[in-house]
């Protein structure tokens, strides 16, 4: 049995859990879930305490000629050599920075991939505007001359490096939503949640390229989630920076990411899928994502109209209520887990 639940993104119970951040939607939407509430607290808790944060996106120039391993190498590396730069060191020490929510995404679009990175920066007090806006210049020149340091190109302002004041109107989540993404509003979404995004047809998820896949069929995309997946092995999705975790939320427990793919969450039950439907649809690539998206938008009837249009029916698929009988009828029925 597969129990289909929406509490914000919906996901799958029942299941086996693998823990994948960057290639199981099922427990990647779990994961960063949990990921954008922890940033959201964390977030809000800093504020409300009378300190400040700020939010950056950094970004390289890139075009369909750019491989994604290539890109997110130097992307990587380009924002390790920034914050151990003395000039970097030397702000942090003038600002009173604690330390930073660092998250990476990756969508593709008409220039190709386009992989970037958010970041919350936790600062002990408000910054004067002069300051704040010689500061926010300071660290777009040093991402420009580390990006150039690693071979690429250096962008244009403003958009390889953006910077902004965090205002939170809502206790972290607005921000958060837009740090971890799994696709509804906030920072921790955005921050922890990006690759579940639904996102324009001219920029597409990779889990939205895998879906694609799955109903076209088309080659192009099933090379580019196998791009995608050689190049995000071994990377960090979200990472807090040594210490800040303990300091911000001092009482929440540490996970790991199998650990919160394996919980049981609670949630509004959507459907009762059986396991012979269950297997059909993890066969077909790129369906899992697409049910998931379906059910978050319109519920059960998204969930019908998905399975008919993937060629999986409806055979096997009850309401909540249906199950109920379902499982007064047959007794002996044990479903799998």
């Amino acid at each position: 049995m597969v129990k289909l639940a929406k509490q914000g993104p919906s996901f799958f119970s029942g299941v086996e859990s693998c823990g994948r951040i960057w290639l199981c939607p099922v427990c990647s939407a779990k994961v960063r879930n949990r990921r954008g509430d922890e940033v959201a607290e964390g977030v809000g808790r800093w504020i409300g305490q009378g300190h400040d944060a700020h939010f950056f996106t950094a970004t390289l120039p890139h075009d369909h000629g750019d491989a994604l391993a290539a890109s997110l190498g130097v992307l990587t590396d380009t924002w390790r050599w920034m914050t151990s730069h003395k000039a970097y060191k030397a702000a942090k020490r003038r600002f009173g920075v604690v330390g930073t929510i660092k998250a990476v995404e990756v969508t593709h679009g008409r220039n190709g991939w386009h992989p970037h990175i958010h970041a919350v920066v936790l600062v002990e007090t408000a910054i004067e505007t002069l300051s704040l806006f010689d500061w926010y210049a300071r660290m777009d020149a040093l991402w420009a001359d580390g990006l150039v340091r690693h071979g690429w190109s250096p962008g244009r302002q403003p958009y390889r490096f953006r910077a902004l004041p965090v205002q939170l109107g809502d206790s972290g989540r607005a921000l958060a939503a837009y740090v971890t993404k799994v696709q509804d509003a906030g920072l921790g979404n955005e921050l922890a949640r990006a690759d579940l995004k639904s996102s324009k047809k001219s920029s597409r998820t990779p889990f939205q390229i895998l879906a694609d896949f799955g109903t076209s069929g088309d080659v192009q995309d099933l090379d580019l989630w196998h791009e995608y997946e050689s190049a995000t092995q071994g990377k960090s999705a979200i990472r807090w920076s040594r210490g800040l975790r303990a300091l911000v939320l001092p009482d929440v427990a540490e996970l790991t990411d199998d650990e919160i793919a394996a919980e049981e969450q609670e949630g509004e039950d959507i459907a009762v899928i059986l396991p012979h439907t269950w297997y059909r649809i993890c066969d077909v690539p790129g369906a899992p994502t697409a049910v998931k998206e379906a059910i978050e938008q319109d519920g059960w009837e998204g969930l019908i109209r998905t399975l008919i249009a993937y060629r999986i029916g409806t055979e096997g698929v009850l309401r909540p209520e249906e199950w109920k009988g379902y499982e007064l009828k047959t007794p002996d029925y044990e479903p799998e887990r």
